[in-house]
């Protein structure tokens, strides 16, 4: 009577594992250039026909970068948004909640706004490229572990 091959019975645990890993990097990865890719087209929008209004800063946030909730009105309606302080105006770089600040808002997307008035889009672009060669890995990773542009996650050499 044969043995099963125990080289063969651990390539499919760790083709597992190798999946798992690469999904979580693909969900943490895609997280991330959601985010980004929806800041460039709110900084898009807010540069291309921003309206000056009055926010009141709600709530200090924990994710840093002096971060902070504020609230603000247009046409009656009211709306939320979440950013960092104003660090372009001495006047409103050190709001505290109850507050008020200076927001740009988008004529044509009012729920689109910021404390700072945006002079740029795409910050951070070599950041992104090379998240999206790390995501387009993961992807790899995630359809075939053995593919030669895959994750080496289990450690073990390839077969050639």
């Amino acid at each position: 009577m044969s043995q099963p091959d125990p080289a063969a019975r651990n390539t499919q645990p760790s083709a597992r594992v190798a999946r798992v890993g690469a999904l979580a990097i693909v969900i943490v990865l895609g997280l991330f250039l959601v985010s980004w890719i929806s800041g460039v087209r709110a900084g898009y929008w807010l540069m291309k026909d921003a309206q000056e209004g009055i926010a009141i800063v709600t709530k200090d946030l924990w994710t840093g970068h002096n971060g902070v909730s504020y609230r603000y009105a247009v046409n009656h309606k009211e709306y939320t948004g979440k950013g960092m302080r104003n660090y372009q105006d001495p006047r409103y770089r050190n709001v505290h909640p109850g507050d008020k600040s200076v927001v740009y808002y988008s004529a044509s997307h009012p729920w689109m706004s910021s404390l700072g008035r945006p002079d740029r889009i795409g910050e951070g672009l070599p950041v992104v490229l090379l998240v999206l060669v790390f995501e387009a890995m993961a992807v790899i990773t995630l359809i075939n572990p053995q593919h030669k542009w895959a994750f080496n996650i289990n450690g073990r050499a390839r077969a050639q």
